[in-house]
């Protein structure tokens, strides 16, 4: 007998209630007493992608998900809901049952509420054409329920009627429009708002122009949005996390302290040259002083094509770095690991190139562009500090062998002096350099690298 069978009803449905709605059914066939467990989950999401199949109809998949829902809705027994999240396309054409789930919810004194309608064959990597028709209306019941999150997905909502939301600490919106005064309105009639997420908005003209009095938003996440005018102003004196996707704006930044983590994507960006790279050292001089900086393979590029850069050492003991580790990105390697002295954690994530923009090669201008790229780890070496005083883990994601990957890895395995932990995650991926089998034969060859340089070292691949 397990531990878990000698535990009363309600601790059961409390541990199906922290699982994912999926894993949480996935418990039924654990033992008969666990069959229907699952149903008294107080985390619910009904996505109406799981019920995808190619072989069938588009409608016949459609409402073997409404009967589906229906059942569950009539056949709760439980007297509260914590979380609500329905994902389901096309909701004019079934309206009753967005009704019902919504009723459902309120009834039960749901705490978090999730709406997503939009369509799942939208192209979420095209700025240009991300204004979608938004066919269904949020009901008036919800602006009056106590609700502590929102998360709108292409749906629409009256900003007047959010005065009631004197609770509510976190919301999200995606695929909708977004002027100015919507947000102002937004920011100022939710008190007590501590995280706002914006995903594929539109029309966001001066959008970050925002000055409301003295917020509480500790969280702000722009992702893949069209404004009208790329200016980003956002006075939130409580802020300690920005994260930013999309296209290259101005930025002023108004804020108490330092931030504790900010993460910059600007993929969609095409060109680079000197002047862009003075912007970009003004946008990180912008956010500093802060704890850990994500950044992209395209400010990797471009950064060091500038002869202002960034203003002063920055102070962050954390820094990930998004790259396919390209020729063109090791420069900027380079130019992150001589600015932050401080470094402790080096993550690298390798990603594919298959959605990297490597920026034209003649435009490129690098402070030490007499050096080959690919020679850049193993000949004429720079020494940084943070390499040899500070830097204790490093951790390298979708390991493909490359040169520039291994040159990476055998300079800071020979240099960090003081490094405790290198892990390794080796990617699934076949590509024209070899296969997983091949990526970890030559990350463990380095294991003898490791061996002589810091014998103390705890180096693990995955």
């Amino acid at each position: 007998m397990d531990r878990f069978s000698v535990l009363p009803e309600s601790h059961l449905f409390a541990i199906v209630s922290f699982l994912p709605f999926k894993e949480a059914a996935r418990t039924s066939v654990l033992s008969k007493r666990w069959r229907h467990v699952w149903r008294s989950s107080k985390n619910i999401e009904f996505d109406e992608r799981c019920f995808a199949n190619v072989d069938a109809d588009r409608e016949v998949q459609r409402q073997v998900f409404i009967d589906f829902v229906r059942q569950w809705v009539q056949n709760y027994q439980e007297p509260t809901v914590d979380r609500l999240s329905l994902k389901f396309s096309l909701p004019p054409n079934n309206p009753r049952v967005v009704e019902n789930c919504i009723a459902f919810a309120l009834a039960r004194h749901v705490k978090h509420l999730a709406l997503d309608f939009s369509d799942p064959t939208w192209d979420v990597h095209d700025l240009d054409d991300i204004a979608h028709p938004t066919p269904f209306d949020l009901p008036l019941s919800v602006y009056n329920h106590p609700l502590e999150s929102l998360t709108l997905s292409s749906c629409n909502f009256n900003v007047s009627e959010f005065k009631n939301f004197g609770v509510l600490k976190e919301i999200s919106l995606c695929w909708v429009e977004m002027k100015e005064s919507t947000t102002k309105a937004l920011l100022a009639k939710c008190g007590c708002l501590e995280s706002l997420s914006l995903r594929h908005c539109w029309d966001m003209d001066n959008f970050f122009c925002v000055r409301v009095g003295e917020l509480k938003l500790k969280t702000l996440v722009v992702y893949k949005c069209r404004f009208i005018c790329s200016y980003f102003e956002f006075e939130a004196p409580n802020l300690r996390c920005l994260r930013y996707s999309g296209t290259l704006p101005k930025f002023c930044l108004l804020r108490n302290g330092g931030l504790d983590e900010v993460d910059l994507d600007f993929g969609h960006e095409t060109h680079g040259n000197e002047s862009v790279s003075d912007l970009l050292g003004q946008l990180i001089d912008e956010v500093n002083p802060m704890r850990a900086l994500t950044v992209c393979t395209y400010m990797l590029q471009v950064l060091p094509m500038g002869e202002e850069g960034i203003g002063s050492p920055l102070g962050i003991t954390q820094l990930t770095l998004k790259t396919t580790m390209h020729d063109y990105e090791q420069h900027g390697i380079q130019y992150f690991l001589k600015n932050c002295p401080q470094l402790e954690t080096l993550k690298i994530e390798i990603g594919s190139h298959a959605r990297t923009r490597i920026i034209n090669y003649t435009e490129y201008e690098a402070p030490c562009a007499e050096v080959q790229p690919e020679h850049m780890w193993n000949q004429n070496t720079i020494i940084f500090s943070c390499v040899t005083q500070t830097l204790r883990e490093v951790e390298m994601k979708g390991f493909r062998a490359s040169p520039n990957e291994i040159g990476l890895m055998s300079y800071l395995l020979c240099y960090g002096r003081v490094m405790e932990k290198l892990t390794i995650t080796v990617s699934s991926q076949a590509s024209g350099r070899g296969n997983p089998q091949l990526y970890r034969m030559v990350a463990e060859k380095t294991r003898d690298i490791a061996r002589t340089a810091a014998p103390n070292l705890q180096m693990i691949i995955i």
